[in-house]
């Protein structure tokens, strides 16, 4: 499950864990517009959303989050980091012109993204989930 990212916003270069309770990752609307975001949900938090960083595609699917109008974005970063099933870190780097794909929830007068999420076979690899990763255009 992606655990951290990192990217460059507005000229500058940012790192965010999804531990920290303030992490944003920038998302691109289909208008174009780029957008700092609050990165899903932690357990101490009130809201609608899922726990965690992400959402499983199956989920998004099989409509289990449809009331909260989930909006699909991309992310814009040039790396994530993964966490494998022995609990090692692992940094990979986005293609250019690719993104990892997100769902924007808003939420009262704010909005949540969640990287959407695809199932792994544990036995043909290390990790449990993996980003799904999308390219242009949207």
């Amino acid at each position: 499950m992606c655990q951290a990212v990192r990217f460059q916003f507005e000229g500058k270069d940012f790192e965010p864990h999804f531990a920290s309770a303030r992490a944003c990752i920038p998302v691109r609307m289909k208008n174009g517009q780029d957008l700092l975001v609050g990165w899903g949900r932690r357990p101490r938090e009130r809201a609608q959303g899922p726990f965690g960083p992400g959402i499983r595609l199956s989920a998004i699917q099989a409509g289990v989050w449809d009331k909260l109008l989930p909006q699909p974005v991309k992310i814009a970063v040039q790396e994530f980091m993964e966490v494998d099933v022995t609990g090692s870190q692992h940094w990979f780097r986005v293609t250019t012109g690719q993104y990892l794909q997100g769902v924007l929830i808003r939420e009262n007068n704010s909005y949540r993204v969640y990287v959407v999420q695809l199932d792994c076979n544990t036995n043909d690899i290390c990790f449990e989930r993996w980003p799904r990763v999308v390219s242009d255009p949207f």
